[in-house]
């Protein structure tokens, strides 16, 4: 029996992407032979959703526990300060930072092992702004299941951040080319993950719909799916989108949105080799399973250090 473990806070059932990443990683710390689990404080009919391990929040920790917590969990990272137990950082969304803390200085003067990020564009960002806690970079991997399937002449878009956005842009392609206006817009909307992929899969084309990301795992989804992805970067996209890989659109210019759609479109029809579905795939590639395990096993080699036994099952 380990006599440690390492707990991931969660306040929600996972419902979102940085919910699945923690997942991962909790699910690829026990395949390592560690002792993670889910923290959960939350509602109790939400318990039984996590396919890890995990416990209610209020099981006990002691000094030598590891618990890992967001970026924007204020009152929660308040209320974890006192405990005895050692406490890491999640930073999965650098532009949530201080939704949790008041200031840089508060950050630092809070007592973390350490720092986890998804990106360089994160951890840049943060070191920029004066963090001075080690950071290490786990990137998460792209799930297998998103792959190409057989495509039809349909719009997939991710809009939840930005659903009035979505609405318009999809008014505005029908009014400016209304030579597509009966192509279908498909949101992916209260869909598993697996759904997704398999829409993302059938899809040509895929608009990009991120805001204020530290790296926009969607885009790789729809990439590795074999979509031609037309959209923003929100900015830590811009740590892989390339003029190779996606058409991607600058802050509000929605003439130049239509305008690659357009093209995107023109050319699912002619049945000419996409270069940027090819390329797109092999940027998602990089996102591998065994590269996001390789950065996960060094980051907590690097926390754990020579107290990694205790921590095994």
């Amino acid at each position: 029996m380990a006599q440690n473990s390492i707990y991931f806070t969660f306040t929600l059932p996972p419902v979102s992407g940085g919910h699945f990443v923690a997942l991962e990683q909790i699910a690829a710390l026990n395949r390592m032979g560690f002792s993670a689990k889910v923290y959960y404080v939350g509602a109790p009919d939400g318990f039984d959703k996590f396919p890890v391990p995990a416990v209610r929040a209020g099981a006990p920790l002691d000094a030598g526990d590891i618990i890992v917590v967001g970026e924007d969990h204020k009152n929660l990272l308040r209320d974890l300060r006192p405990l005895p137990c050692i406490k890491v950082l999640h930073n999965q969304a650098f532009f949530y930072t201080f939704n949790g803390f008041d200031s840089i200085a508060e950050l630092n003067a809070y007592p973390f092992r350490h720092i986890l990020v998804a990106s360089d564009y994160c951890a840049g960002r943060l070191k920029a702004l004066g963090v001075r806690h080690a950071v290490s970079r786990v990137r998460p991997a792209v799930p297998d299941y998103f792959t190409p399937g057989e495509k039809r002449l349909q719009i997939a878009l991710a809009p939840r951040k930005r659903m009035i956005e979505a609405q318009f842009l999809k008014g505005y392609f029908q009014s400016k080319a209304p030579e597509y206006a009966h192509v279908p817009w498909v949101p992916l909307i209260n869909m598993s993950r697996q759904d997704c992929a398999g829409a993302m899969g059938q899809s040509a084309v895929f608009v990009a719909l991120p805001l204020l990301e530290s790296l926009g795992l969607t885009g790789l989804e729809a990439m590795a799916a074999g979509c031609h992805v037309v959209g923003y970067t929100g900015h830590g996209g811009a740590e892989y989108a390339t003029a190779q890989n996606g058409d991607w659109i600058a802050e509000g210019d929605h003439d130049a949105f239509i305008e690659k759609l357009r093209d995107a479109c023109r050319l699912f029809e002619s049945g000419q080799p996409n270069p940027k579905r090819e390329a797109g795939r092999a940027t998602a590639a990089q996102f591998s399973h065994s590269g996001f395990e390789r950065e996960l096993a060094a980051a907590w080699d690097t926390i754990l250090g020579a107290r990694a036994d205790l921590y095994r099952a």
